[in-house]
Formats: C-alpha cells, sequence, structure tokens
C-alpha cells in the first residue's frame, strides 16, 4: 500500500516537471521568434536588385517590418554598387528611403548619411553633401573620419582653401596625420595666393602656420624659399629650399632652375654640384642631373659633363635623358668617341627595354607580350602593338 502511493507521488512531481520544462521551452522558442526579422519570404540576389527592371522589388525589400545590422548593411552595399554603375538616382532614393526609417539606431543612420553624401558628391550636388558631411563631423559619430576626409575633398576640389583651414581652427576635424597634411596644404595654397599679392607678412605667417598643423610639410619651407628669393635673399632661399629637400628631396624639383640660380649668386657652385647630384641619385629627376653638369660646363669642362652623363644614363636610361644629353652634345659642340657610341647605343637599348610592346585599346593597359584577354579590364581581343603617336611637323612658313 505505501508503495503504491510513493510511486503517485514520484509520478505526480515526474509530471510537474516534464511540464515545467515543456513551459520554459515554448517560451524560449516564442522569445526567439520574437527577436527574429519578419524577412519577406523571397530571397532576391544582388545581379536581380541591380538590374534597371527591378525598382519593386527593391521598394520590397526597403519596406521590411524590421532589420537587422546585417540587412542594413546588406543594403549599403547594394547602394554603393548602384552608385559605382553611375544609377545615382536610384542609389539617392535607396539611400532616402532607408534615413526615413524611425526604426533605425542612430550609428546606422550616420552611416546612411555618409552614403548619401557620396551620392550627392558624385552627382554634382556639392552643397548638399558638404551640408550632411558636417553634420556627421559635428555628431563625431563612427564616420567621422571618413566625412571628414570627403568634406575636404571636396572643399579641395572648389579650390575653398580659406573653409578648410576653419574647419581646422575650430576643431572639427579628427586628429590624424593624414588630414594635418591636407590642411597644411591647404594653407600652402593660401600662402602662394599671398605671395602673388606681394603680401610679403602673410606668407610668412601662413607658412608657420601650415607648419604648426604639419611639421614635416616641405611645400612651406619651399614658398618661404620663394619669398626668399624674390626678395633677393639668395641665401636664405638656399636655406629653406635644402631644409625643405630634407624632409621630402622631391619638393624641391620645381624650383630647381631658382635653387641653382640662388646656389650660384651666393658663390656656392661646389655646394650646389653637391646637392643636385645628391638629388639626382635620390630622384632619378633629370633636370637636376643636368643642372649639375651646367656647372661642370661653366667651370670649362664639357668634355667632363658629357662622360658623366654618359655614365649615369647608362645606369639610369631616359627619353627624357637622352634627349638633354644630345642637347648637350649639339650645344657644346662636342663629339662621341667609340666608347662613348658604345655607352650611347647601351642607353637606347635600356630605354627600349622598359617601352612597353603592346597596349589595350580599351583600357590603356600596357604589357610586354600579347595577350588575347586584357590582364586589366578583361576585355577580349583588345590587346594592340605599342605604335607612338606621329610627331606633328610645324606647317612651312
Amino acid at each position: 500500500m505505501l508503495s503504491a502511493e510513493l510511486f503517485d507521488t514520484a509520478l505526480l512531481y515526474i509530471l510537474l516537471l516534464a511540464a515545467v520544462a515543456l513551459g520554459w521551452t515554448l517560451g524560449y522558442r516564442y522569445a526567439q521568434q520574437g527577436k527574429k526579422v519578419n524577412y519577406p519570404d523571397w530571397i532576391p540576389s544582388v545581379d536581380y536588385l541591380l538590374a534597371e527592371s527591378n525598382d519593386a522589388a527593391l521598394e520590397k525589400l526597403i519596406k521590411i517590418d524590421q532589420m537587422d545590422d546585417e540587412s542594413i548593411d546588406l543594403l549599403l552595399k547594394l547602394g554603393k554598387s548602384l552608385r559605382d554603375k553611375g544609377e545615382l538616382d536610384r542609389a539617392m532614393h535607396l539611400h532616402q528611403k532607408l534615413f526615413a526609417r524611425a526604426d533605425l539606431e542612430r550609428s546606422a543612420l550616420y552611416a546612411i548619411q555618409f552614403e548619401l553624401a557620396c551620392d550627392y558628391s558624385a552627382a554634382g550636388l556639392l552643397d548638399r553633401a558638404e551640408r550632411i558631411l558636417r553634420e556627421l563631423l559635428a555628431a563625431k559619430g563612427r564616420n567621422s573620419d571618413r566625412a571628414a576626409t570627403l568634406l575636404i575633398e571636396l572643399l579641395e576640389e572648389e579650390g575653398e582653401w580659406s573653409n578648410i583651414l576653419e574647419l581646422y581652427k575650430d576643431k572639427k576635424l579628427p586628429t590624424t596625420a593624414r588630414l594635418s597634411r591636407r590642411v597644411s596644404h591647404a594653407v600652402c595654397e593660401l600662402a602662394e595666393r599671398a605671395l602673388k599679392k606681394s603680401d610679403f607678412l602673410e606668407v610668412q605667417q601662413l607658412c608657420k602656420q601650415a607648419l604648426k598643423i604639419d611639421s614635416a610639410c616641405a611645400r612651406a619651407y619651399v614658398v618661404q624659399g620663394d619669398l626668399a628669393f624674390g626678395q633677393n635673399e639668395y641665401r636664405e632661399a638656399v636655406r629653406c629650399y635644402l631644409k625643405a629637400a630634407e624632409i621630402d628631396e622631391s619638393s624641391v624639383v620645381s624650383v630647381v632652375e631658382r635653387m641653382t640660380e640662388a646656389f650660384s649668386i651666393s658663390g656656392d657652385k661646389e655646394g650646389l654640384k653637391t646637392h643636385l647630384h645628391d638629388q639626382w641619385a635620390r630622384t632619378g629627376y633629370v633636370p637636376a642631373l643636368m643642372a649639375s653638369m651646367g656647372v661642370v660646363v661653366t667651370q670649362g669642362a664639357p668634355e667632363e659633363a658629357v662622360s658623366r652623363i654618359l655614365d649615369e644614363l647608362r645606369l639610369r636610361p631616359s627619353n627624357q635623358g637622352f634627349l638633354a644629353l644630345a642637347e648637350l652634345v649639339v650645344t657644346q659642340r662636342q663629339q662621341l668617341d667609340k666608347s662613348q657610341l658604345l655607352q650611347l647605343y647601351d642607353i637606347l637599348r635600356g630605354i627600349v627595354a622598359v617601352e612597353p610592346k603592346f597596349v589595350c585599346s580599351n583600357c590603356g593597359f600596357k604589357a610586354k607580350e600579347p595577350h588575347w584577354r586584357c590582364p586589366s579590364c578583361k576585355d577580349w581581343a583588345s590587346i594592340r602593338p605599342f605604335v607612338p603617336s606621329p610627331v606633328q611637323k610645324k606647317p612651312d612658313i
């Protein structure tokens, strides 16, 4: 009798535990179903959505009841693909519709705003793009770095250098080395404008500001050198140009002639030769080599100049270098001996070796071997022999 009661009690407990477990399981499943996004019962492919005739499918996807991060990311990528294809109206429509939704988190809205700014920029609606990008900068969200970069690019295209400087002064830009470099160049643009207006005090102040923003701004020293050169302060000009070269050797290639003149007037021809040779060695800039050999010629040694140019061009053959050599030989009335002619042959062979043999008529890809399919644009039967453009004959007078 007792054993039967114990059995009934144990069975009751087992049934109660089973009911609790079943209730918990059903509740958990119901909760999980509530968290799932209510996706449509069809999953279109990207190619299908990108097709011009499928705007209705795109609208249906945009209007799904709930969106998670994955679906938002998918739609943003879709919008970028439309923009890259040049379908700016569809890209803007997609991003505008997404931005109008009231159920998205702030981080998602910032990402959509940035893509919309890219759409406006690509469509030439620069005022709209600039307004959105300034809003993103003020929000200091996750996209602020990209927004700052795109905003500065827009301002650069419009030549609004003062606005870039104002953004920096107002501390609205993220602190990154890349942005600092761009701002410093904007300040240098303002300095060059001031130099053309002979506002020398403004030039100095702007150059100092550029260096404060980016201490590695070689261009600021070049502008200071141009200022000193224009005021006949040749030693100061040399100092500034050399300082720029210390930071970036390529920064002074545009002022080789002024730097050569400043050195010469200062009476430091040996220093000029040394610097120009170093510049040639580091950059391969042919005018630097020719300016260096020009000093040798003025010292009464044209034969040495020709010999040294041949030695240098044998190591660094180039069409520009060959033309400069020919000009020197003609102007100085030099004659090449047999060994020098062999050197010249090696130089020409080196020039031909780096020239492309074939070029793609579709994208311009240069190749040394023929291809049926272009390795760059993937077009077929577009590779043609490379033929230099014919020289236009001057009309007879």
